[in-house]
């Protein structure tokens, strides 16, 4: 597949990636993503901020995009979060994931997340397994 089907594919996701109204904004073949959220009513905590699993989904799919932008399928084996700042309502979260080391079965990603006026909210680190399969095996 190309990273333009990849893309796509991601763009069109479903389920939660839906459900969140998470926007894949790029990837590049390089294990880069970055993937957009509008801090919406639904995605707050009782204290009117971003909820911090809102943040941490945010994340997790920066980096299961990433991952798939190598052409194959990838699950996650572990994570971490550092939060630093609330997630403001009504604000756009900005996701940047970036491949720090890759192998034959695993592979780490670090995303950073950042609001509107480019302040820090968090930090991700997610080690991803590679199951074997490829994103064409799961088109057919």
């Amino acid at each position: 597949m190309t990273i333009e089907e990849i893309l796509k594919m991601r763009i069109a996701a479903t389920g939660l990636n839906q459900f969140m109204k998470m926007n894949v904004i790029t990837l590049d073949e390089s294990g880069g993503a970055t993937v957009q959220l509008k801090v919406t009513d639904e995605l707050l905590n009782p204290l009117g901020m971003a909820h911090g699993g809102t943040i941490f989904s945010l994340c997790d799919i920066a980096a299961g995009s990433a991952a798939a932008a190598h052409g194959l399928v990838a699950v996650t084996l572990d994570s971490n979060i550092h939060y630093y700042r609330p997630g403001p309502a009504g604000q756009t979260l900005t996701a940047v994931a970036y491949e720090r080391k890759r192998g034959k079965k695993t592979a780490v990603y670090m995303v950073e997340v950042h609001d509107e006026q480019h302040k820090h909210v968090a930090d991700a680190i997610f080690t991803m397994f590679y199951t074997g399969q490829t994103l064409d095996d799961m088109r057919h």
